[in-house]
Parts: C-alpha cells; structure tokens; sequence
C-alpha cells in the first residue's frame, strides 16, 4: 500500500491520545511543591539555628567578654604606667643633674673670682716693683750718665804721667776699665727691665728691637758702651739709627718664657743679658763655651 506524505500525516493526527494516570500527575506535582518548599525552608531554619545557638551559649559568652574587656583595659592602665614610671624616672635624672650644676655653678664661679683675684693681685705686685725698680735704675742710669760725662772728659785730657809709677798708672787705667764695664752692665740691666716692662703691654713679649721700646729707655745713650770708640749716642731716638748702638739685641720679640735666653750681648766687654732680666759679666768673652746655640737661639748653659 502506498501512501503519499499527505496521507501518512492525516493517519498520524487521527491516532487516538493516550490520557494521563491522574494519580501519577497528583503525585508529580505534589513532589515538585515539596522541593521548592524544602529550598524555600531551608535559610529559614539555618536562621533559627544561628539563633538558638546564641541564646544557649550567651551565659558562658558574657563572662568571657567582660574578662576580655577588663584584660584590654589592664594591658592599657600598664603601658601608661610603665610610660609615667620612665617619665618620672628623666624627670628625676634632669632635676638632680640640675641640682647637681647649681649646686656647682656658685663653686666654680668663686674659685674663678678668686683666681682671678689672685692674677691680678699677682700682677699688680709685679708691676709695682718693676716700677719701683725702675725708678732705682733710673737714679741708676742719671749716676751713671754722670759719671760717663766725666769719663769722657777724662779721656780727652792728656795723660800726665808725672809723679805715678808704672804699678799706679796699671792700677789706674784698670780701675778705669773696671768702671767702664761696671757701666756697661747697667746699661744693659736697663735695657733688660725696659723689654720687659715693655712686655707688660704686649702680651708678655719683648720688643722687635731696640726703638720700639723708646719710651722705656728714656734715653738713647745707654745702648752705647761706656767703653766704645766707634760710635756716638743719638741725641735722640728720632735721630736714632743702628750706627748709635753698640749692643746686640738676640731674642727680638722672645719672653721671659725662656729665662736662660740671651737678649743682648755687648761685643766689647762680651757681658750678656738674658731674657730674666740678669746680666753676667764677660760671659761671651771667657766663656764662650757656655754659650749653647739651639734652632737659632742662644743661651747660656742650656735651653
């Protein structure tokens, strides 16, 4: 038998429809309900859990909390504590230490007073005497001056050797070379006392030479020997030049610092005068062996 699609599908659409088992559609549709009601249940019943569970555990939570909350503020009342107990402790540490200086500072300052109280006592008795001895010398120095003039005068008079045996004319002319050194040994005292009162006002050093201290030799004679031929004594210090000076300065700008120094030297009677201010006689002439040259210095036994 042949059937065209026409009909094959007119055949299908008559065949008779099977009807549903209303049991089974009930029970289906019962079972689809229950599984939305179960998920729909579900957060619901985890909700009540959650709960319950902390209406059960809240006794034992309380206390537990509060121990944690009392241990939170214990920790903190202990750090701030700790941290005021090291405060106190700096602040105790500055308040002695500044005790400790003001109780210092007055100390300090009367030792200071009092050093320099005995500084400048110390140096006023030394200025007093230096003043003092230069007014000696002074005296000194117008005797001596003196005494030159008339040596002068001497000399330029004939020597009359009448009725004087050779004994009184050696024991003249050596008494005359005598006093002439004995001259030249205050000359050289004063310049001595004059470079170091000059000191005074300088720092406690000497002067470069001999005219920058002027003032305190007074006079331009005394830096010529008694006993020299060659040269002339300035009228003045403005006339002054070194053709009117017979010593030596050797310790330009020295101190009193090295005491056994030379400061000056006559080269005609070969005295010395040292940087103390003592003068010994014909060091330079019998003695030179004492005389110790040490980085371009010369002393006298030693440095």
């Amino acid at each position: 038998m042949n059937l065209n699609d026409q009909e094959i599908e007119n055949v299908l659409r008559s065949a008779p429809k099977p009807k549903a088992l209303t049991a089974l559609r009930q029970q289906l549709v019962a079972q689809v309900k229950l599984t939305a009601t179960k998920k729909e249940a579900q957060p619901m019943i985890h909700s009540v859990g959650l709960s319950g569970w902390l209406r059960r555990s809240w006794p034992a939570l309380a206390p537990a909390a509060v121990s944690l909350a009392c241990a939170a503020v214990m920790v903190s009342q202990e750090v701030q504590v700790r941290a005021l107990q090291q405060s106190n402790r700096r602040l105790a540490e500055q308040r002695a230490s500044l005790q400790n200086a003001a109780r210092i500072a007055p100390e300090a300052a009367a030792q200071l007073a009092v050093d320099v109280s005995e500084a400048s006592a110390a140096e006023e008795k030394e200025i007093a005497r230096l003043k003092v001895r230069a007014g000696q010398l002074g005296g000194e120095v117008a005797r001596l001056e003196k005494m030159q003039t008339e040596n002068e005068v001497l000399s330029k008079q004939p020597v009359t050797p009448a009725g004087l045996s050779a004994e009184e004319l050696a024991a003249l002319a050596k008494a005359r070379e005598k006093a002439l050194s004995i001259n030249c040994i205050n000359n050289l005292k004063q310049i001595g006392l004059a470079a170091r009162v000059w000191g005074l006002d300088h720092k406690d050093t000497y002067p470069p030479d001999f005219l920058s201290m002027s003032n305190e030799l007074n006079t331009p004679k005394i830096l010529v020997c008694p006993a020299e031929t060659n040269r002339l004594a300035a009228a003045t210090f403005a006339k002054f030049t070194d053709e009117n000076c017979s010593y030596e300065l050797l310790a330009p700008s020295g101190s009193d610092t090295e005491p056994q120094r030379v400061l000056t030297r006559c080269p005609i009677h070969g005295h010395i005068g040292l940087c103390d201010g003592s003068v010994q006689g014909e060091v330079a002439k019998k003695h030179p062996e004492q005389l110790i040259m040490h980085d371009k210095k010369l002393y006298l036994g030693g440095y």
